[in-house]
């Protein structure tokens, strides 16, 4: 019988000790684990001693046939082959045959069907200068979805570079603003408008997920030479640095941006006045532009914008700037604060959260449609309200840090970034609006959305989500998991542990597990009861309740249940009819190992009327169980 007894209790321990084994570790992909053991990637959330990745160097040559609508290239991409691998195939994103008859579309907005076309046309593909037949039915070029593979007649063997050539064109979108495309007659923003070469890394080999318009983009950073030729009277504004201002620009407005660039004043280097000149700039239509080490390029252009031009101070130690330009239709309403907004965004960034200073030399904004990030360039519509303005503006100029500093994967995870990005300018955007509080709203908006069916985890590839779900999960929920761990932590160590997670990752290419292991690593505090209730499962809601309140003499009992699944900080404020007496706060860890019921016991010679759990920015799905009246 005792040996019977013995058995039973062991078996208990044992399945007690799994249970608490089970939360105090994550399932770690199969991907993972491979990068773990090929040493590229470590446990603790650090890049390995053998993590590689490739890069390309661009040498691109486009126009702008502004009344046709047709932008045309040539370009030279020189790959740089930095994996143990050979290549034997080489894979080319064409993004804009998302335009095509029978693409397969996800998108944001509808495809008007008066854009959709033959998508990219390709007339010369040439590999260490020699060209392949286009128009062989077994030519070794394949086109499948928004991408284009080219099988080597040689393989790329590793530590060695290859040569593309390749000439193209295609129809600028017209009616449809998929990220980019024409907003007026006259004004283009050119965004994934050049053939780019897919990453292939340590983690899957090549990205061949084909652009399905919803999610994001993954990139290798690459070096850029671009020119760009576009019709008289035009400006362009562009990823990188500029190279020929002087020679494109009058003087009077060349004088004025030189002295901007170096200002924390607001100048107006371009006005209506100046429009109405007509020839705002010289007849040298060639914008010359060079960038280093970024993701991705973009350009825009117009012939009747205005440009504000701005500086800021992004590190006090060595005095670096970044020059702000916004570039805009005069009759916008509250463009003519962006750049005041954009100045303080950046310059909170800087010194605030995540308190590192702003990666790139320039930032333009460009006044064009919805809201969309791209290295040194942001493309961004008119809203009639000032607290939307603040909102979509510093939201974007953000991404500075999350995908372009750090390369994270859009395609698969774009909960990563887009949850930083939406967490991290919270303050400043209160400070230049008070009436706009994303906490409150997305505190909201997740108590009354999360737990429903259609809910999958963050975790799940961003490829596979609707509309709806995509920007819930990836803006919304993410944005609440971050604020509660922040309220767990406390702010000093979330901004430690964010910091070492930007500076052990920056040029690279980070996985969400190492976001994860940096966190655990850096705060010395195992986080995976966290990780895995709010990122690894399918659903989830947060319900807290006072279900028991008992006072005896001078002390005060509370029992508060956790009826939902998710682990929130727990704050408890009592009061003496509408007067605050005392407030009280447990963190979310108090829930590790699926606890469902804590107790908070205290003494207290006030007069206690009622309790009241929760405030505005901790989630519950169910607030009507939330407070407790006292009878004396």
């Amino acid at each position: 019988m005792k040996k019977i007894i013995f058995i039973t209790n062991l078996l208990i321990i044992l399945a007690l000790s799994l249970n608490s084994f089970a939360q105090e570790n994550l399932i770690i992909s199969k991907e993972t684990r491979n990068a773990i053991n090929k040493k590229t990637r470590q446990k603790n959330g650090e890049p390995g001693k053998k993590y590689w990745q490739n890069t390309s160097d661009y040498f691109i040559k486009a126009s702008v046939d502004a009344k046709k609508g047709i932008l045309t290239g040539e370009e030279k991409i020189v790959y740089h082959n930095n994996s143990p691998d050979s290549l034997k195939t080489i894979v080319i994103r064409l993004y804009q045959d998302i335009f095509k008859k029978g693409a397969n579309r996800l998108a944001i907005s509808k495809v008007d069907p008066r854009d959709i076309n033959n998508g990219v046309n390709i007339s010369r593909v040439a590999v260490n200068k020699t060209e392949f037949n286009l128009s062989d039915k077994k030519s070794q070029i394949k086109r499948r979805g928004t991408l284009m593979l080219i099988r080597l007649n040689e393989k790329l063997a590793p530590k060695k570079n290859i040569e593309l050539e390749i000439k193209w064109d295609f129809n600028i979108p017209k009616y449809t603003l998929l990220r980019m495309g024409t907003f007026d007659s006259t004004s283009f923003f050119l965004g994934q408008w050049y053939p780019q070469i897919a990453v292939y890394d340590d983690i899957r080999g090549w990205d061949t997920r084909s652009y399905n318009g919803m999610a994001e983009f993954y990139n290798d950073f690459a070096n850029f030479d671009v020119e760009i030729t576009v019709p008289d009277n035009f400006m362009v504004w562009a990823t990188g640095t500029p190279q020929n201002l002087e020679e494109v620009l009058q003087p009077e407005f060349y004088n004025k941006y030189k002295k901007a660039s170096a200002s924390d004043d607001i100048i107006n280097v371009i006005t209506e006045k100046d429009l109405d000149k007509s020839n705002i700039r010289t007849t040298n239509n060639v914008w010359k532009y060079k960038a280093s080490k970024v993701t991705d390029f973009a350009f825009s252009l117009s012939n009747h914008y205005v440009w504000d031009v701005t500086s800021v101070i992004v590190d006090k130690k060595t005095n670096r700037r970044t020059i702000v330009g916004v570039a805009y239709k005069n009759d916008s309403e509250n463009f003519d604060k962006v750049a005041y907004i954009s100045k303080e965004t950046i310059k909170s960034l800087s010194e605030n959260m995540p308190g590192i200073p702003y990666p790139f030399p320039y930032l333009t904004v460009f006044n064009g449609d919805f809201g969309m990030e791209y290295p040194m360039m942001t493309n961004v519509g008119t809203y009639p309200d000032y607290n939307t303005t603040v909102y979509a503006n510093s939201h974007e100029i953000t991404h500075g840090y999350f995908p372009f500093y750090v390369a994270t994967n859009e395609t698969r995870h774009g909960w990563l970034d887009e949850g930083l990005v939406v967490f991290m300018p919270e303050k400043i955007q209160k400070k230049l609006e008070p009436t706009l509080d994303i906490a409150k709203s997305y505190t909201k908006s997740f108590s009354d959305y999360s737990g429903t069916e259609n809910e999958p985890a963050v975790i799940t590839p961003t490829y596979y989500l609707d509309g709806k779900i995509y920007f819930y999960l990836n803006y919304c929920k993410t944005e609440e998991a971050l604020r509660m761990l922040e309220m767990h932590l406390g702010e000093e160590l979330f901004k430690n542990c964010l910091q070492e997670f930007i500076n052990r990752w920056k040029y690279k290419h980070p996985s969400p597990f190492d976001f994860f292991f940096t966190f655990n690593d850096v705060s010395k505090q195992n986080l995976n009861w966290f990780w895995e209730k709010w990122y690894f499962q399918h659903g989830g809601y947060p319900d807290l309740a006072i279900t028991y309140v008992r006072k005896n003499n001078n002390i005060l009992d509370i029992t508060i249940s956790n009826k939902g699944n998710i682990p929130i900080p727990v704050e408890i404020s009592l009061f003496n009819n509408d007067k605050l007496i005392k407030t009280i706060s447990k963190p979310a860890s108090v829930w590790k190992n699926n606890k469902k019921e804590i107790n908070v016991s205290f003494k207290t010679t006030e007069k206690i009327t009622n309790i009241k759990l929760g405030n505005e920015i901790i989630p519950d799905s169910n607030s009507k169980d939330n407070n407790k009246y006292i009878i004396n």
